[in-house]
């Protein structure tokens, strides 16, 4: 395993079993509306919680992991 994937597990271990937008931004090295723009474009499953969102970090790490391009 690799460095950054091995740093990638250790800190997806840390985390609960659900991610915010502000721990998807810090992940991502992202702003804002961008992470809304990835969430908007169904890139990975989001789970909304009145006007909460939360997002499954397996699926979101299987999400990262692959090779890919999201147009928004």
């Amino acid at each position: 395993m690799n460095d950054c994937k091995a740093e990638m597990f250790e800190v997806s271990e840390q985390l609960p079993e659900t991610l915010t937008v502000q721990e998807v931004q810090k992940i991502l090295k992202l702003g804002r509306n961008a992470v809304y723009n990835l969430i908007h474009s169904n890139a990975f499953p989001v789970i909304r919680v009145g006007n909460l969102l939360r997002i499954p970090k397996k699926p979101f790490y299987e999400w990262l992991s692959k090779s890919h391009v999201v147009n928004y």
